[in-house]
């Protein structure tokens, strides 16, 4: 059977939010409840959102996860569940699933609660789950500079993830609380130095939304001569000037979608 656009669907699933999008741009978000699992807030989303309603065969799942990103060459199934615990603690009892990045030689490994993939599983004939930092990392690693390297910090679900790319490879990547803004700025220019980047040459990209960030990026401009804010113009995302609130990554995977 041949699939067509308008059987599929794309939910993220935040930290405090629940995002449904379809292929011709419809979307609708819900805030998520407290005191109750995230599997239970997307059994009511089904109830509830008009959107999941409709008879969609085919679903890609966007997950807030704990995430471990392994080298292709070496990852290898069968060890997932032995690295993952290595990496991250209390998280035994999630199923894991991985996500092939081939552009960047690179798997990401990452886990949740298994009820959250009953629910799925229940309501769509197919499913594909990435982390919701995925889309960005393939998106950015093809807009490298051979004369200067960039630093990425992406604001999404109250944290910062930080990532850098070199000859299509990870060069670093982690994730930090964004609570607190003078963190934050540490964090980005810890990381700069760290990787041996220079203040005159290389380069900070601001990515998504955070309460803090323009005090972040006048600070940071204070020790890095080129500082970047990316929004829906200069990232040509038609759709996050439509929903100003809509998190980065939903927003390129669905232009990626289009294309």
């Amino acid at each position: 059977m041949q699939h067509t656009d308008t059987d599929s669907l794309i939910i993220r699933i935040g930290m405090d939010s629940l995002t449904v999008l379809t292929n011709d741009g419809q979307q609708t978000t819900m805030d998520m409840k407290s005191g109750i699992s995230i599997s239970a807030n997307l059994r009511e989303a089904f109830k509830t959102l008009p959107l999941l309603s409709k008879n969609y065969e085919r679903a890609t799942i966007m997950v807030d996860a704990m995430t471990l990103l392994i080298p292709e060459e070496e990852f290898h199934d069968a060890d997932s569940d032995i690295l993952f615990s290595h990496a991250f603690s209390g998280h035994e009892s999630d199923v894991k699933e991985h996500y092939t990045m081939a552009d960047l030689h690179a798997v990401a490994l990452f886990g949740f609660d298994k009820d959250l993939q009953t629910v799925i599983h229940d309501h769509f004939t197919a499913t594909t789950f990435i982390p919701v930092c995925a889309p960005l990392w393939e998106h950015f690693a093809r807009q490298t500079s051979q004369s200067r390297q960039r630093l990425y910090g992406y604001f999404h679900d109250g944290k910062l993830d930080i990532f850098c790319f070199a000859k299509n490879r990870f060069k670093f990547s982690n994730s930090f609380s964004a609570t607190h803004a003078h963190d934050t700025l540490y964090y980005l220019l810890n990381t700069f130095s760290q990787l041996g980047m220079k203040a005159d040459r290389d380069e900070i990209s601001l990515i998504g939304s955070t309460p803090h960030k323009l005090w972040i990026c006048n600070n940071l401009k204070t020790y890095v001569q080129r500082v970047v804010d990316d929004e829906a113009d200069s990232l040509d995302l038609p759709l996050l000037r439509r929903f100003p609130a809509m998190p980065t990554d939903l927003a390129i995977i669905h232009k990626s979608r289009q294309s």
